[in-house]
């Protein structure tokens, strides 16, 4: 007797499936229309363009929904993949390609509300300020696709995290707002014991007059006992001009630049001391960070509409503090 289990990936199953149950083809009589059906939390290998005409292949958490109509119990899941697979094979995500897919899903599944949405990891290779050693930073990016009836939105999506240093912390420790008391009082929790008998009243002087000199000068106003920082979690979704290829290296890069100073994958310590010196210099809270993105995408034409999230992960307080801001034209969640 033969007991071997037969193996089912190399053997072709005769199936009739005119005969078989399809449950989810057969009409729904409560009269309720659902906004979004289909698949999510899907990983998918896809490929999309890189500054310069090259091109990577990212993978993907992919969600493709579609509106399903009052009439209908569901939609068949399966083309969802297949539209995938067919579309995978052969093509470049981008704002071009994207209303062909979406076109092909709602052909598929019957309905003239798709949407479609690609988060990767997206690695740019990054050089550290002062030594120029270089490493791959990964940024987490999205592409979004909408289509209803012949409206199309394509949604770019950046997620940054940079440094923020309190502007509250940095103006309330500088030298120029320390009296001598509170100057002492940290040294003396320092290294140098102030009721020690071998500091001289000269030491006590000369601090005192280095310290009064300092108030009176520029230094006094840059230089500080210190301030805390935090880390600066920054979310840009954005419309852009269907005309124009917004590349995600460059509003990456738009963005970056509005935080009290950028991370890397690589410090050494010269870095550190440039990158630390950097925040410190150019103080922002969460509110600073959130404005001034808002006015650099104000000011690039390519950039239509746009969406701010700013969240900055306290290294003093136990909850994270947030910002919001959107354009004026700005219809999604």
């Amino acid at each position: 007797m033969n007991n071997k289990t037969p193996n089912l990936s190399k053997t072709a199953i005769a199936v009739d499936k005119e005969h078989l149950p399809d449950i989810q083809n057969t009409p729904d009589t409560r009269g309720t229309s659902l906004d979004r059906v289909g698949i999510s939390n899907m990983k998918f290998p896809i490929r999309i363009l890189r500054k310069g005409g090259s091109s990577v292949d990212v993978s993907a958490d992919v969600k493709l929904f579609a509106g399903l109509p009052k009439h209908a119990k569901g939609h068949n899941l399966s083309r969802f993949p297949e539209a995938m697979v067919e579309f995978g094979a052969s093509s470049v995500l981008s704002i071009d390609s994207m209303p062909r897919f979406l076109k092909d899903v709602a052909e598929r599944v019957g309905s003239d509300d798709v949407y479609a949405r690609f988060e990767f990891d997206y690695f740019i290779n990054k050089s550290a300020p002062a030594t120029g050693k270089t490493g791959p930073m990964p940024y987490r990016c999205a592409f979004t696709g909408i289509l209803r009836g012949d409206d199309f939105e394509f949604i770019t999506e950046v997620n940054i995290t940079a440094a923020s240093v309190c502007p509250c912390s940095r103006e309330m420790s500088l030298l120029e707002n320390l009296g001598n008391g509170e100057l002492f009082a940290n040294l003396e929790s320092g290294h140098v014991r102030l009721n020690d008998p071998a500091v001289s009243d000269d030491y006590y002087k000369t601090v005192s007059k280095i310290h009064t000199d300092v108030q009176q000068t520029e230094i006094g106003q840059q230089v500080g006992m210190g301030a805390h920082n935090q880390r600066s979690k920054i979310r840009v979704e954005s419309i852009c001009n269907s005309r124009t290829i917004y590349w995600l290296e460059d509003l990456i890069e738009l963005v970056e630049a509005q935080a009290s100073a950028p991370t890397y994958p690589i410090l050494k310590r010269p870095d550190e001391k440039m990158v630390t010196e950097m925040g410190y210099m150019n103080a922002k809270f969460s509110e600073d960070i959130a404005r001034d993105v808002h006015l650099a995408l104000t000011k690039d034409e390519a950039v239509l509409e746009w969406s701010i999230h700013i969240r900055n992960e306290e290294s003093i307080h136990p909850y994270d503090v947030s910002s919001y801001i959107k354009s004026k034209g700005w219809k999604f969640n």
